[in-house]
């Protein structure tokens, strides 16, 4: 299993082109500093990478389920809380630019798209039998969020974290795509976010032949409702993929739940959810990694 101290992998440095020329030509021009507490000349300081590892759960990635739970969900793996250093990071690599995160970010993906592959028979029978590829697909990003950030920063994430896979193994795939506009899922409650979410995605016509059939694992940065990723597994389902299961970089927890389960101690439930079981932290998923 990855640990978020490893160097950069497989995927971390491939680029989307102008926009990443320009963020490195900036990255020359202006100071560093760190994305969590702001301290000079390091984008991830000492002190804020402990602060970080610390939101990890203690056991490793784990199964978990939003409370309520929406109907359509998939199983989900999360690598551990959204709070704190870990969700400064999240924010500061999604809306402000700070894209030299990708690195930490996917190593936590790939921790919980090891673990939901390992929990998954249909997905380890695949692997196992050279059936692949397995596909990882992104949660799409909207119109409106592709044009101000300048690129879908999750599809680098998960290209870190399919990093130890081979091709024929685990591959990224951009098979999702917005079908119509949706509201900002900021301030929405778990009802709104499932009407305002409901049939908003698609498999795009050129990925159609390849999902038909296919084991996928969705990813996204982090569970909250889980409505997210109930629409991206309906659509992946509608166009004929055979099995899909999540995995997310971390998951939100609710506030009581949080003030119950100091940071020293056993994790709190995310979103207020009920951990499913404690995925294996080895076996035939982490296994294959590096293996080319």
């Amino acid at each position: 299993m990855w640990s978020t101290t490893r160097g950069a992998r497989p995927g971390a440095a491939r680029s989307s082109g102008p926009v990443d020329a320009l963020r490195d030509l900036g990255a020359l021009a202006l100071p560093v500093d760190c994305a969590v507490c702001g301290c000079p000349d390091d984008p991830l300081c000492a002190r804020c990478a402990a602060d970080l590892a610390a939101c990890r759960w203690p056991t490793g990635p784990r199964q978990v389920r939003p409370r309520p739970c929406p109907p359509g969900l998939p199983t989900v793996h999360s690598a551990g809380r959204y709070a704190e250093a870990l969700a400064a990071v999240v924010s500061a690599y999604k809306d402000d630019g700070r894209r030299q995160h990708a690195g930490v970010l996917g190593a936590l993906l790939a921790e919980s798209v090891d673990a939901a592959v390992g929990a998954s028979p249909e997905l380890l029978a695949v692997l196992a039998g050279a059936n692949g590829p397995v596909l990882v697909v992104p949660v799409p990003s909207s119109a409106a969020a592709r044009r101000r950030r300048g690129d879908a920063p999750l599809v680098a994430v998960a290209r870190v974290a399919v990093g130890g896979y081979a091709a024929a193994e685990l591959v990224v795939a951009e098979a999702l795509a917005p079908r119509r506009r949706v509201a900002d899922q900021a301030g929405l409650a778990a009802r709104e976010r499932a009407v305002n979410l409901e049939h908003s995605m698609t498999v795009t016509t050129r990925w159609e032949p390849v999902v038909r059939g296919a084991a996928c694992v969705v990813v996204d940065d982090v569970l909250t409702t889980g409505a997210t990723l109930v629409e991206a597994a309906r659509a992946l389902g509608a166009a004929g993929a055979r099995v899909v299961v999540a995995a997310t970089v971390c998951a939100t927890q609710r506030r009581a739940d949080a003030a119950r389960h100091p940071r020293s101690g056993q994790p709190p439930p995310a979103s207020g959810a009920v951990p499913a079981g404690r995925a294996a932290r080895s076996g035939p998923a982490q296994q294959t990694r590096g293996k080319r």
